[in-house]
């Protein structure tokens, strides 16, 4: 089997995650735009799984690793560019550089994704966004997006051609990477107030959330009804928690972070112990917001 010259092998994936937990990748590439469809094709002429990450947040590697292909986007799919009226982004483009790049050009309704953690690519397949705290998701930015099909095909979607519902579309079910989108401008306003909103955002999230410590984020939905998720672990007694050298953080409940050599076991477990914690005292069912990659 030839192998493309940029794919690497046995690599470990927890310094490319946010948790900092997973075992090695069996392949793993780092292509740019215009190799990643060489190595799809690759992967998919051999059936070999293919697992598409960007800065490895909202997700959880199995300890014993990914016997796949990897991609990964944040490093090496990342151009960012003004269109007129359209912001055009790679894959790989954080969201809080996304929402810098838009204050900067002076266009408001990018505030928010100052405060997640993920990429571009991510971000559209998860439809990302916030619950609190002027609450808005990635479908009401997204004019259309890229996507290289296993096939090689790159065909342009827009939120309409997907079914898309709170932290989740159906692209989480097929096997095609988001390459690159483009996002709508509003309607100028005065720098002044579009950098207030932001840095709003930006201290909201310095205070609610923990920072400090490897995290992947919110680890579970918010359920029916106008409590969240950290609300109900923390009325379940449940922040501080520890399994192994993971836990419920004292912060904000529904992060769980890792203390330094968590694994993924570790968060498996106490997950778990959370739902069904949770479900006996509270009444009610926690789902997972975080994508298992094994």
């Amino acid at each position: 089997m030839r192998i493309p010259s940029f794919v690497k092998e046995n690599v470990l994936l927890a310094p490319h995650t946010s948790w900092n937990v997973g075992g090695p990748a069996r392949w793993l590439a780092e292509p740019t735009i215009n190799e990643v469809r060489e190595l799809v094709l690759w992967a998919s002429n051999y059936s070999i799984p293919t697992y598409f990450m960007g800065r490895g947040s909202n997700v959880l590697v199995n300890d014993s690793g990914l016997n796949g292909l990897v991609i990964l986007t944040s490093k090496s799919m990342t151009e960012l560019r003004r269109e007129g009226d359209i912001v055009v982004a790679d894959s790989g483009v954080s969201l809080p550089k996304l929402s810098q790049f838009a204050a900067r050009e002076g266009f408001k309704g990018f505030e928010f994704l100052i405060g997640i953690p993920g990429t571009v690519g991510g971000a559209i397949v998860m439809n990302a966004g916030l619950t609190v705290f002027k609450p808005r998701e990635m479908t009401s930015i997204v004019k259309d997006f890229d996507v290289l099909n296993p096939d090689g095909n790159i065909e342009t979607l827009t939120m309409a051609d997907v079914k898309a519902g709170y932290r989740y579309t159906d692209l989480l079910n097929r096997q095609s990477l988001v390459l690159r989108a483009r996002f709508r401008l509003e309607e100028e306003e005065e720098p002044s107030k579009i950098r207030r909103v932001t840095l709003e955002h930006l201290n909201e999230r310095k205070r609610k959330q923990p920072l400090k410590l490897p995290t992947a984020g919110s680890t579970f939905k918010s359920p029916p009804g106008n409590k969240s998720a950290g609300w109900y672990i923390e009325q379940a007694k449940l922040k501080g928690t520890q399994i192994g050298d993971v836990r419920v953080s004292l912060l904000h409940a529904n992060w769980i972070e890792n203390l330094g050599k968590g694994s993924s076991e570790d968060v498996c477990k106490l997950i778990d112990y959370i739902q069904k914690t949770v479900e006996s005292r509270m009444g009610v069912e926690l789902e997972p917001e975080i994508c298992y990659l094994d």
